[in-house]
């Protein structure tokens, strides 16, 4: 049986279940960024989304780095790889779904959960192995 303190536990002592945690907050604030943007302020949705986006990105390295991965390396070097991996990860989950969608017709709620999962997993290995590796 689970106990609350021990599920409190395994959340703490998981990277990639805090990895999910911090990709619902990065999520509110670029969301929050987006639509402030486009809603209160009247700025091109492009460029909203793009600010958005951006604005998730840091939110995201922040906590990974200090939170989830406690990474003592240096910024100079772990936040352009964290956004060169975040950029190759998009990358993948845009490709996985256009394929799915276009060419293996499936629905594009489906193809849009399978390349999330997809992003997801690629985006935590990257920061677990390459971003935020532990070093000698």
């Amino acid at each position: 049986m689970f106990s609350l303190l021990k599920i409190r536990e395994y959340i703490q002592s998981n990277t990639f279940i805090k990895f999910c945690l911090i990709g619902v907050i990065n999520t509110i604030v670029g969301f929050s960024i987006i639509f402030s943007l486009l809603i209160i302020f009247g700025i091109n949705y492009l460029i909203s989304n793009f600010l958005g986006y951006i604005g998730g990105v840091i939110v995201s390295f922040i906590l990974n780095k200090y939170v989830n991965f406690k990474s003592e390396g240096h910024i100079k070097f772990e936040f352009p790889v964290f956004f060169l991996s975040f950029i190759i990860a998009y990358s993948v989950d845009m490709l996985v779904l256009y394929s799915l969608v276009e060419y293996l017709h499936q629905s594009k709620i489906i193809g849009i959960i399978i390349a999330s999962a997809v992003y997801t997993i690629l985006f935590y290995l990257s920061a677990r192995y390459i971003v935020f590796q532990k070093r000698q």
